[in-house]
């Protein structure tokens, strides 16, 4: 969606500085004190959580994703000293019990959002957690908070901010393609808005997604950063 890369193009590139972790760049000041580490949605892959815990033995990591094969890909990384704390649940703001659903033939991505009936592969009731539940076990000091979970980034991130949960940045991938496309980029600005109005600077994150030809995927979602001033 070239309407994704054209809002992206509006805002600041991360710092060359900042350290990257696989598609997620870090603040290069924050990467060797971090304490925390909250990250929603794995799949087949945890290559950040796996570079931070190389740079910081002492990082507490914690995943949510209800997928198979996310507890299959967090095994695989504790089997090489991780040390990921991983929680067979996905985020939503309502605590419940959901319905995941999945277009895809290999079963690696799930969404609550049953955005494509006709092409639907598989569904499955998944346990469900939101922030405030999270925050009631583990506290609110978190440092870094990760998200790529497939339709909830407005949810996930009104609810960080509305419990002023005490984050020094946030990243994550805000998916614009299930919904009206007009709503969902005004929800995208009203986000950007929130954070900015609770001290954060926003840039865009998308220095990771180049092809082997040099070209930037025109896929349908915009990668953003958060960092608290």
């Amino acid at each position: 969606m070239q309407r994704c890369r054209d809002f992206e193009n509006t805002l600041p590139l991360v710092p060359s500085t900042w350290h990257r972790c696989h598609q997620y760049a870090i603040d290069d000041s924050l990467m060797p004190a971090l304490t925390t580490v909250w990250s929603f949605g794995v799949s087949k892959e945890c290559k950040m959580e796996e570079q931070i815990r190389k740079h910081n033995k002492q990082t507490k990591i914690y995943t949510w994703d209800p997928t198979p094969i996310s507890q299959s890909t967090i095994d695989k990384a504790n089997g090489k000293m991780a040390n990921i704390t991983h929680n067979n649940k996905a985020y939503d703001p309502k605590n419940k019990s959901l319905t995941f659903y999945t277009t895809d033939p290999t079963k690696r991505c799930y969404s609550l959002e049953n955005f494509d009936p006709d092409n639907l592969v598989h569904s499955y009731s998944v346990d469900c957690v939101n922030i405030k539940d999270i925050t009631d076990e583990l506290g609110t000091a978190v440092d870094l908070i990760k998200f790529d979970i497939e339709g909830r980034w407005f949810e996930i991130c009104n609810e960080i901010l509305d419990l002023n949960i005490e984050v020094k940045q946030v990243v994550g991938e805000f998916e614009m393609y299930m919904g009206d496309e007009d709503t969902e980029f005004e929800k995208l600005e009203s986000i950007i808005e929130k954070f900015e109005s609770k001290g954060f600077q926003t840039y865009c994150n998308r220095i990771l997604a180049k092809t082997n030809a040099g070209h930037i995927p025109n896929n349908p979602c915009v990668e953003l950063a958060f960092i608290r001033k």
